[in-house]
Protein backbone atom coordinates (compact mmCIF):
# COMPACT_ATOMS: atom_id res chain seq x y z
CA UNK A 1 0.00 0.00 0.00
CA UNK A 2 1.20 3.64 -1.14
CA UNK A 3 1.30 5.86 2.12
CA UNK A 4 2.04 9.58 2.19
CA UNK A 5 5.68 11.07 2.19
CA UNK A 6 4.58 13.48 4.71
CA UNK A 7 4.47 11.40 8.25
CA UNK A 8 2.19 13.91 10.05
CA UNK A 9 -0.38 13.57 7.02
CA UNK A 10 -0.51 10.12 7.29
CA UNK A 11 -0.68 10.06 11.20
CA UNK A 12 -4.05 12.40 10.51
CA UNK A 13 -5.83 9.73 8.07
CA UNK A 14 -4.65 7.06 10.86
CA UNK A 15 -6.35 8.64 13.56
CA UNK A 16 -9.10 9.72 11.98
CA UNK A 17 -12.75 8.45 12.03
CA UNK A 18 -13.31 9.88 15.81
CA UNK A 19 -14.98 12.64 17.08
CA UNK A 20 -11.86 13.85 18.74
CA UNK A 21 -10.83 17.45 17.10
CA UNK A 22 -8.18 17.20 14.47
CA UNK A 23 -6.18 19.35 16.24
CA UNK A 24 -5.29 17.52 19.07
CA UNK A 25 -4.66 14.58 17.22
CA UNK A 26 -2.27 16.86 15.27
CA UNK A 27 -0.12 17.88 17.63
CA UNK A 28 -0.09 14.76 19.64
CA UNK A 29 2.06 13.81 16.36
CA UNK A 30 4.39 16.54 16.85
CA UNK A 31 5.14 15.42 20.22
CA UNK A 32 5.58 12.05 18.76
CA UNK A 33 8.29 13.36 16.47
CA UNK A 34 9.76 15.36 18.93
CA UNK A 35 10.20 12.54 21.16
CA UNK A 36 12.20 10.28 19.24
CA UNK A 37 14.22 13.03 17.74
CA UNK A 38 15.83 13.63 21.27
CA UNK A 39 19.27 15.83 20.72
CA UNK A 40 19.91 13.80 18.20
CA UNK A 41 19.40 16.59 15.79
CA UNK A 42 19.50 20.55 16.26
CA UNK A 43 19.53 23.93 14.26
CA UNK A 44 22.96 25.98 15.36
CA UNK A 45 21.97 29.42 16.66
CA UNK A 46 25.28 31.13 17.05
CA UNK A 47 27.36 32.09 20.19
CA UNK A 48 27.08 27.73 21.51
CA UNK A 49 23.41 28.13 21.46
CA UNK A 50 21.58 25.06 20.31
CA UNK A 51 17.71 24.54 19.72
CA UNK A 52 16.06 21.02 20.33
CA UNK A 53 13.23 19.97 19.15
CA UNK A 54 11.70 18.86 22.28
CA UNK A 55 8.68 20.74 23.41
CA UNK A 56 5.74 20.98 26.47
CA UNK A 57 2.81 20.39 24.72
CA UNK A 58 -0.32 20.88 26.88
CA UNK A 59 -3.99 20.37 25.39
CA UNK A 60 -6.53 21.86 27.25
CA UNK A 61 -10.09 21.09 27.26
CA UNK A 62 -12.76 20.19 28.86
CA UNK A 63 -13.32 16.21 30.36
CA UNK A 64 -14.73 14.14 27.66
CA UNK A 65 -13.24 16.64 24.63
CA UNK A 66 -11.09 13.70 23.71
CA UNK A 67 -7.26 14.51 24.93
CA UNK A 68 -6.49 11.42 26.46
CA UNK A 69 -7.47 10.03 23.58
CA UNK A 70 -5.51 11.37 20.89
CA UNK A 71 -2.73 11.46 24.12
CA UNK A 72 -3.09 7.88 25.44
CA UNK A 73 -4.78 5.28 22.80
CA UNK A 74 -3.11 7.02 19.45
CA UNK A 75 -0.20 8.97 20.72
CA UNK A 76 1.44 6.70 23.13
CA UNK A 77 0.02 4.02 22.18
CA UNK A 78 2.27 4.44 18.48
CA UNK A 79 5.12 5.00 20.71
CA UNK A 80 5.12 1.72 22.31
CA UNK A 81 4.51 -0.05 18.94
CA UNK A 82 7.52 1.66 17.58
CA UNK A 83 9.57 0.53 21.00
CA UNK A 84 8.63 -3.32 20.52
CA UNK A 85 10.63 -3.52 17.42
CA UNK A 86 13.64 -1.56 19.29
CA UNK A 87 16.75 -2.65 21.36
CA UNK A 88 16.58 -1.71 25.45
CA UNK A 89 18.99 1.11 24.59
CA UNK A 90 17.16 2.57 22.22
CA UNK A 91 13.35 2.75 23.45
CA UNK A 92 11.95 6.18 24.51
CA UNK A 93 11.96 6.73 28.01
CA UNK A 94 8.43 7.47 28.97
CA UNK A 95 6.78 8.87 31.92
CA UNK A 96 3.35 8.38 32.02
CA UNK A 97 2.16 8.39 35.44
CA UNK A 98 1.97 10.49 38.34
CA UNK A 99 5.17 11.46 39.65
CA UNK A 100 6.61 14.30 41.96
CA UNK A 101 9.58 16.30 40.77
CA UNK A 102 11.71 14.64 43.29
CA UNK A 103 11.29 11.57 42.23
CA UNK A 104 11.33 12.35 38.59
CA UNK A 105 14.58 13.91 38.86
CA UNK A 106 15.83 11.13 40.93
CA UNK A 107 14.51 8.52 38.27
CA UNK A 108 16.49 10.50 35.93
CA UNK A 109 19.37 10.29 37.55
CA UNK A 110 19.39 6.80 37.76
CA UNK A 111 18.48 6.44 33.94
CA UNK A 112 21.35 8.44 32.88
CA UNK A 113 23.89 5.83 35.54
CA UNK A 114 22.32 2.46 33.95
CA UNK A 115 22.20 3.78 30.42
CA UNK A 116 23.58 6.99 29.65
CA UNK A 117 20.18 8.19 28.86
CA UNK A 118 19.06 11.87 29.66
CA UNK A 119 16.18 12.34 27.43
CA UNK A 120 12.69 11.69 28.85
CA UNK A 121 9.10 12.09 27.26
CA UNK A 122 6.12 12.59 29.32
CA UNK A 123 2.41 11.26 29.18
CA UNK A 124 0.39 13.44 31.37
CA UNK A 125 -2.96 13.20 31.32
CA UNK A 126 -3.19 15.91 34.40
CA UNK A 127 -0.60 18.67 34.90
CA UNK A 128 -1.10 19.57 38.42
CA UNK A 129 1.89 17.37 39.61
CA UNK A 130 4.39 19.49 37.26
CA UNK A 131 2.76 22.98 38.44
CA UNK A 132 2.10 22.33 42.04
CA UNK A 133 5.35 24.48 43.95
CA UNK A 134 4.63 22.75 47.55
CA UNK A 135 6.57 21.03 49.25
CA UNK A 136 9.12 18.52 47.57
CA UNK A 137 7.58 20.49 44.29
CA UNK A 138 9.13 24.03 45.30
CA UNK A 139 11.34 24.22 42.77
CA UNK A 140 9.79 22.33 39.91
CA UNK A 141 9.42 25.33 37.96
CA UNK A 142 13.30 25.45 37.87
CA UNK A 143 13.71 22.18 37.01
CA UNK A 144 11.19 22.45 34.08
CA UNK A 145 12.91 25.33 32.50
CA UNK A 146 16.35 23.97 32.32
CA UNK A 147 14.75 20.69 31.25
CA UNK A 148 13.50 22.06 28.60
CA UNK A 149 16.31 24.64 27.37
CA UNK A 150 18.72 21.75 27.92
CA UNK A 151 20.00 23.41 30.53
CA UNK A 152 22.43 22.58 33.76
CA UNK A 153 20.66 21.39 36.72
CA UNK A 154 23.95 20.66 39.12
CA UNK A 155 23.76 23.68 40.91
CA UNK A 156 20.24 23.44 42.28
CA UNK A 157 19.15 21.90 46.05
CA UNK A 158 16.53 19.84 44.50
CA UNK A 159 18.23 18.17 41.82
CA UNK A 160 21.98 16.89 43.27
CA UNK A 161 20.97 13.74 41.70
CA UNK A 162 21.38 15.21 38.69
CA UNK A 163 25.17 16.63 38.99
CA UNK A 164 26.40 14.19 36.51
CA UNK A 165 24.36 14.45 34.02
CA UNK A 166 24.55 16.66 30.51
CA UNK A 167 22.11 18.86 30.00
CA UNK A 168 18.86 16.67 30.91
CA UNK A 169 15.78 17.12 28.87
CA UNK A 170 12.00 16.58 29.03
CA UNK A 171 9.57 16.58 26.19
CA UNK A 172 5.47 16.81 27.40
CA UNK A 173 2.55 15.87 25.70
CA UNK A 174 0.11 16.29 28.24
CA UNK A 175 -3.78 17.18 28.88
CA UNK A 176 -5.65 19.04 31.33
CA UNK A 177 -8.92 20.58 31.39
CA UNK A 178 -9.52 24.33 32.19
CA UNK A 179 -10.61 24.08 35.92
CA UNK A 180 -7.27 21.71 36.95
CA UNK A 181 -5.51 24.37 35.18
CA UNK A 182 -6.56 27.16 36.16
CA UNK A 183 -6.53 25.42 39.93
CA UNK A 184 -3.22 24.04 40.08
CA UNK A 185 -1.82 26.86 38.38
CA UNK A 186 -0.25 29.60 40.50
CA UNK A 187 0.84 33.08 40.11
CA UNK A 188 4.59 32.08 41.20
CA UNK A 189 4.48 29.41 38.59
CA UNK A 190 3.75 32.17 36.04
CA UNK A 191 5.91 34.65 37.66
CA UNK A 192 8.82 31.53 37.09
CA UNK A 193 8.32 32.23 33.53
CA UNK A 194 7.37 28.33 32.81
CA UNK A 195 3.94 29.52 30.91
CA UNK A 196 6.30 31.04 28.15
CA UNK A 197 7.44 27.82 27.30
CA UNK A 198 4.02 25.92 26.96
CA UNK A 199 2.56 25.19 24.07
CA UNK A 200 -0.95 25.24 24.79
CA UNK A 201 -3.62 23.87 22.09
CA UNK A 202 -7.59 24.40 22.21
CA UNK A 203 -10.28 24.50 19.82
CA UNK A 204 -13.58 25.27 20.00
CA UNK A 205 -14.04 23.19 17.43
CA UNK A 206 -15.58 19.42 17.62
CA UNK A 207 -15.41 16.50 15.47
CA UNK A 208 -18.54 14.91 13.71
CA UNK A 209 -21.07 13.13 15.37
CA UNK A 210 -19.60 9.29 15.31
CA UNK A 211 -22.13 7.10 17.32
CA UNK A 212 -20.01 4.26 16.06
CA UNK A 213 -16.13 5.54 15.33
CA UNK A 214 -14.95 3.57 12.27
CA UNK A 215 -11.02 3.41 11.28
CA UNK A 216 -9.97 3.92 7.69
CA UNK A 217 -9.27 0.78 6.27
CA UNK A 218 -5.94 -1.25 6.62
CA UNK A 219 -5.26 0.98 9.86
CA UNK A 220 -3.24 -2.32 11.85
CA UNK A 221 -0.64 -1.88 8.54
CA UNK A 222 -0.59 2.16 8.60
CA UNK A 223 -0.04 1.80 12.76
CA UNK A 224 2.70 -0.57 11.74
CA UNK A 225 4.46 1.76 8.89
CA UNK A 226 4.29 4.99 11.04
CA UNK A 227 5.76 2.97 13.78
CA UNK A 228 9.00 1.70 11.42
CA UNK A 229 9.13 5.10 9.98
CA UNK A 230 9.71 7.22 14.09
CA UNK A 231 12.09 4.23 15.11
CA UNK A 232 13.94 5.67 11.70
CA UNK A 233 13.44 9.16 12.80
CA UNK A 234 15.29 7.78 15.93
CA UNK A 235 18.66 6.99 14.16
CA UNK A 236 18.28 10.98 12.55
CA UNK A 237 22.16 12.42 13.50
CA UNK A 238 23.52 15.75 13.11
CA UNK A 239 22.91 19.86 12.56
CA UNK A 240 20.17 21.16 10.27
CA UNK A 241 20.53 23.10 7.37
CA UNK A 242 18.79 26.12 6.25
CA UNK A 243 18.48 26.70 2.26
CA UNK A 244 18.68 30.58 1.86
CA UNK A 245 14.87 31.16 1.21
CA UNK A 246 14.36 29.59 4.65
CA UNK A 247 16.23 32.02 6.33
CA UNK A 248 15.24 34.67 4.83
CA UNK A 249 11.47 33.81 5.55
CA UNK A 250 12.83 33.63 9.25
CA UNK A 251 14.42 36.48 9.51
CA UNK A 252 11.28 38.13 8.13
CA UNK A 253 9.02 36.76 10.69
CA UNK A 254 11.06 37.47 13.22
CA UNK A 255 11.92 41.25 12.64
CA UNK A 256 7.92 42.25 11.22
CA UNK A 257 7.10 40.24 15.05
CA UNK A 258 9.75 42.36 17.17
CA UNK A 259 9.00 45.60 15.85
CA UNK A 260 5.41 45.09 15.65
CA UNK A 261 5.34 44.07 19.22
CA UNK A 262 4.78 47.60 21.11
CA UNK A 263 5.01 46.14 25.08
CA UNK A 264 8.67 45.14 26.01
CA UNK A 265 7.56 41.95 27.72
CA UNK A 266 6.35 41.14 23.85
CA UNK A 267 9.72 42.22 22.26
CA UNK A 268 11.66 40.37 24.89
CA UNK A 269 9.55 36.93 23.96
CA UNK A 270 10.06 37.28 20.66
CA UNK A 271 13.25 35.11 20.72
CA UNK A 272 11.43 32.44 22.72
CA UNK A 273 8.20 32.24 20.31
CA UNK A 274 10.62 31.87 17.76
CA UNK A 275 12.53 29.30 19.99
CA UNK A 276 9.21 27.14 19.25
CA UNK A 277 8.66 27.87 15.78
CA UNK A 278 12.11 26.47 14.88
CA UNK A 279 11.26 23.18 16.74
CA UNK A 280 7.73 23.02 14.55
CA UNK A 281 9.92 23.84 11.84
CA UNK A 282 12.17 21.07 12.50
CA UNK A 283 9.61 18.22 13.08
CA UNK A 284 7.46 19.37 9.71
CA UNK A 285 11.12 19.05 7.46
CA UNK A 286 11.51 15.54 9.61
CA UNK A 287 7.85 14.28 8.60
CA UNK A 288 8.52 15.32 5.32
CA UNK A 289 11.85 13.69 5.30
CA UNK A 290 13.69 16.91 3.88
CA UNK A 291 17.76 14.87 5.42
CA UNK A 292 17.73 17.81 8.11
CA UNK A 293 17.43 20.53 5.41
CA UNK A 294 15.13 23.60 6.58
CA UNK A 295 13.16 24.81 3.76
CA UNK A 296 10.98 28.14 2.84
CA UNK A 297 8.05 25.88 3.05
CA UNK A 298 8.95 24.50 6.83
CA UNK A 299 9.13 28.00 7.60
CA UNK A 300 6.09 29.11 6.75
CA UNK A 301 4.18 26.22 7.87
CA UNK A 302 5.62 26.42 11.14
CA UNK A 303 4.26 29.80 11.35
CA UNK A 304 1.01 28.77 10.53
CA UNK A 305 0.84 25.97 12.66
CA UNK A 306 2.09 28.07 15.72
CA UNK A 307 -0.55 30.86 14.75
CA UNK A 308 -3.29 28.34 14.84
CA UNK A 309 -2.65 28.14 18.31
CA UNK A 310 -1.91 31.47 19.43
CA UNK A 311 -4.87 33.06 18.68
CA UNK A 312 -6.58 30.19 20.80
CA UNK A 313 -4.47 31.54 23.76
CA UNK A 314 -7.88 33.86 25.11
CA UNK A 315 -9.42 30.86 26.12
CA UNK A 316 -6.30 30.27 28.33
CA UNK A 317 -5.43 33.50 29.65
CA UNK A 318 -8.94 33.88 30.68
CA UNK A 319 -9.16 31.07 32.46
CA UNK A 320 -6.49 31.16 34.55
CA UNK A 321 -7.20 34.63 35.33
CA UNK A 322 -9.52 34.50 38.89
CA UNK A 323 -10.46 38.05 38.95
CA UNK A 324 -13.18 39.55 37.72
CA UNK A 325 -11.78 40.97 34.96
CA UNK A 326 -10.74 37.73 33.55
CA UNK A 327 -15.04 36.79 33.94
CA UNK A 328 -16.50 40.39 31.97
CA UNK A 329 -13.49 39.83 29.30
CA UNK A 330 -14.90 36.69 28.54
CA UNK A 331 -18.93 38.41 28.55
CA UNK A 332 -17.60 41.09 26.33
CA UNK A 333 -16.76 38.58 24.29
CA UNK A 334 -19.54 36.48 24.06
CA UNK A 335 -21.31 39.79 23.10
CA UNK A 336 -18.71 40.45 20.01
CA UNK A 337 -18.36 36.49 19.01
CA UNK A 338 -22.34 36.40 18.80
CA UNK A 339 -22.80 39.70 16.90
CA UNK A 340 -19.76 39.06 14.59
CA UNK A 341 -19.61 42.96 13.96
CA UNK A 342 -21.05 45.25 16.33
CA UNK A 343 -20.04 49.43 16.71
CA UNK A 344 -18.44 50.39 20.29
CA UNK A 345 -21.63 52.40 20.89
CA UNK A 346 -24.09 49.07 20.44
CA UNK A 347 -21.78 46.73 22.36
CA UNK A 348 -21.52 49.56 25.18
CA UNK A 349 -25.60 49.69 25.27
CA UNK A 350 -25.38 45.98 25.73
CA UNK A 351 -23.56 45.79 29.00
CA UNK A 352 -24.57 48.72 30.39
CA UNK A 353 -26.11 47.66 33.21
CA UNK A 354 -22.43 46.00 34.74
CA UNK A 355 -19.64 47.53 32.42
CA UNK A 356 -18.91 51.05 32.48
CA UNK A 357 -17.59 53.01 30.18
CA UNK A 358 -13.79 53.16 31.24
CA UNK A 359 -14.22 48.93 32.47
CA UNK A 360 -15.22 48.38 28.72
CA UNK A 361 -12.26 49.90 27.04
CA UNK A 362 -9.32 47.67 29.15
CA UNK A 363 -11.38 44.41 28.25
CA UNK A 364 -11.50 44.77 24.75
CA UNK A 365 -7.88 46.07 24.68
CA UNK A 366 -7.01 42.66 26.07
CA UNK A 367 -9.25 40.92 23.36
CA UNK A 368 -7.57 42.79 20.54
CA UNK A 369 -4.03 42.32 22.07
CA UNK A 370 -4.52 38.80 22.10
CA UNK A 371 -5.79 39.21 18.43
CA UNK A 372 -8.74 37.35 19.29
CA UNK A 373 -10.80 40.55 17.94
CA UNK A 374 -10.36 43.18 15.36
CA UNK A 375 -10.73 47.35 15.91
CA UNK A 376 -11.66 49.57 12.94
CA UNK A 377 -12.63 52.93 11.92
CA UNK A 378 -15.03 53.79 9.94
CA UNK A 379 -16.38 57.16 8.69
CA UNK A 380 -19.87 57.32 8.25
CA UNK A 381 -22.12 59.67 6.33
CA UNK A 382 -22.57 63.34 7.91
CA UNK A 383 -20.79 61.84 10.83
CA UNK A 384 -18.89 64.42 12.89
CA UNK A 385 -15.87 61.34 13.36
CA UNK A 386 -14.94 58.03 12.49
CA UNK A 387 -17.53 54.95 14.18
CA UNK A 388 -15.41 52.40 15.97
CA UNK A 389 -16.36 48.62 14.84
CA UNK A 390 -15.25 45.64 17.09
CA UNK A 391 -15.09 42.29 14.57
CA UNK A 392 -14.87 38.51 15.69
CA UNK A 393 -11.73 37.12 14.08
CA UNK A 394 -13.37 33.57 13.41
CA UNK A 395 -11.16 31.04 13.85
Amino acid sequence: MNYNNDWLQEYSKFTSGNEVPSLYHYWTAIGLIASVLRQNVWIDMGESFQTYPNMFIVIVDVAGAGKSHAIERYGLGLLEEADRDETDNDKIYIYNQRITSAAMIKSMSQLYKDRGVNCVTVFAEELGFFTDMSGDNSNISNVLIKTYDNGNLANETIARSLESIPHPQLNIIGGTTPGSLKESVGKRFIDAGVMSRLIFVHTEKVGEPRPFPISPKDNLNRKKYLASKLNEFKKLNGQFRWTQDARDAYMEWYIHKYQSSSAKEDKVLTKRVGNKMLKIAMVLSVAREHDLILTKEDILSAIDTYNEVVENYHYIHIRLNTSEVGRNTERILSKIKEAGEITRSDLLSKVRSWCETKDLERYVATLIDSNIIEEKHITMKKAKRPTTVYLWREK
